[in-house]
């Protein structure tokens, strides 16, 4: 799996957290955690993903902060996310990543839990 350049792991609601492991994937250039809303944080491991370009978590609505090994990712090109994690991404492109494009969306799922 080290030689791994896409991964999609989008729409699991139950997902809380990455594994650190993912540091491991020294040649990932695409990650995918869109539609995992129960996710919580990122591992500060995500710094590792140096070859990262593209990062789509649009509608990651739990995830607030980025670690701070994010501001490492100098290849990282396009990152597409929601608002309340798009002002952190900001952050780090104004700093250390000014190549990035932000691209910040809209919701387009709703989702709703329903108790009886």
């Amino acid at each position: 799996m080290s030689s791994l350049r896409m991964l999609r792991v989008s729409a699991l609601p139950g997902l809380k957290e990455l594994p650190v492991s993912i540091g491991k994937l020294g040649q990932l250039e695409f990650l995918d955690i869109s539609l995992c809303e129960g996710l919580e944080k990122l591992p500060d491991e995500i710094g590792e993903l140096k070859k990262l370009k593209e990062f789509d978590m649009r509608e990651c609505y739990h995830l607030r902060e980025l670690p701070d090994s994010v501001c490492g990712l100098s290849s990282l090109k396009h990152v597409i996310c929601n608002e309340n994690i798009g002002v952190k991404w900001l952050r780090a492109k104004a700093s250390y990543i000014p190549d990035l494009r932000v691209e910040i969306v809209e919701p387009k799922f709703i989702f709703l839990t329903l108790t009886f």
